[in-house]
């Protein structure tokens, strides 16, 4: 069972730094966890300090961002390619008529 957090912070209206209780899997006494409410999940935890949370969340962010950016493009080739497609098929439809 964890303890509730020695203190806590509200950087914004979503995300909110603790100081912790080290427990069984984050030794250091005591650590931050950063929360970002929008994700509803912890993006730092049990680190040293807030600067180092908050490195941590941009860390997070940046491999995030750069996933779905890849996921995107790859969508996007498929579609264009599939829209391509249809209008290369009504053009040889036209050109029948």
């Amino acid at each position: 069972m964890s303890r509730p957090a020695i203190s806590s912070e509200a950087i914004s209206d979503t995300i909110t730094v603790s100081l912790c209780h080290a427990d069984y899997e984050h030794r250091i006494e005591p650590n931050y966890w950063l929360y970002d409410k929008t994700r509803g999940m912890n993006l730092a935890v049990g680190v040293e300090t807030k600067e180092k949370a908050y490195i941590a969340t941009i860390e997070y962010y940046q491999k995030r961002l750069a996933e779905i950016e890849g996921k995107y493009k790859k969508l996007n080739i498929q579609v264009l390619k599939f829209v391509g497609e249809i209008n290369a098929g009504e053009n040889d439809e036209e050109e029948r008529q």
